[in-house]
């Protein structure tokens, strides 16, 4: 029995020996990068580089790491035993992104933005929404904020004498709706993990970003970068715009 237990220490050692934390450091041309997400396709983990774009992960000798951001090309490497003596450096290249010139055409006629009839649709849409999907409205119960008295309030803030060019359509509130429910990429799990916007929020969000008159060509597939940085930012200000709400800060 005990030559038994001596043969399995013997044989798992060498695996415990072998599997370790790997250290290293992220950045491009111009800085080290943060949020950068780490995986190790061998065992299956994955991690982020913290704000100095450092990031540990455990790892094993021939295991492969990807490292991966939505703005930077994607690389792997292959662990060896020199990668756990000396702390790993991994540079990563911007994704550079070659955009056909879009014309405008600028017209006298400009047709004005109904401030009064578009909270009146809006309040309808959203209460209708909280009666199909009460389930979205219930998960952050410690928010307790009023969803229709915001989607007012954005109206108010962003909507008021904004005006919508003829030629290009700024993205609507629709377009967004069947994007994130169609896009393979742009999905709820990308409204959660990467924008950081939680599930409940997201008819609002989608309101806050129609108010901010995205150009409409930016739905193109050449264009997505685009709409990927704009998302980003107007998630940012999003959330910023909650908390302010939240403190009392905005007012109806």
């Amino acid at each position: 029995m005990k030559s038994t237990i001596y043969l399995l220490l013997l044989f798992l050692l060498p695996l415990t020996m072998n599997s370790q934390n790997i250290k290293g450091v992220i950045y491009d041309a111009e800085s080290k990068l943060k949020d950068i997400k780490v995986t190790n396709l061998s065992k299956k983990i994955a991690t982020y580089s913290d704000d100095a774009g450092n990031f540990s992960i455990n790892a094993s000798v021939n295991d492969t790491l990807v490292f991966y951001s939505l703005f930077y090309e994607q690389k792997k490497q292959v662990i060896t035993k020199l990668d756990f003596e000396n702390k790993m450096i991994i540079e990563l290249k911007k994704i550079m992104n070659n955009l056909d010139e879009v014309v405008v055409n600028d017209h006298s006629k400009k047709k004005v933005f109904d401030a009064e009839e578009y909270t009146t649709d809006l309040k309808v849409q959203i209460t209708e929404d909280i009666k199909n999907n009460p389930h979205l409205y219930g998960q952050a119960p410690s928010y307790g904020l009023d969803f229709i008295g915001i989607a007012s309030l954005i109206v108010k803030l962003f909507k008021k004498d904004k005006v919508k060019p003829d030629v290009i359509e700024p993205i609507n509130y629709k377009q967004l709706d069947s994007l994130f429910s169609k896009d393979k990429f742009l999905n709820d799990t990308f409204l959660v993990n990467e924008l950081k916007i939680p599930l409940e929020y997201k008819p609002l969000f989608f309101e806050y970003c129609e108010a901010q008159n995205m150009n409409g060509t930016f739905l193109n597939d050449a264009n997505s970068m685009f709409l990927l940085e704009e998302l980003f930012k107007h998630s940012k200000a999003f959330k910023t715009f909650l908390s302010d709400y939240e403190q009392g800060k905005i007012k109806e």
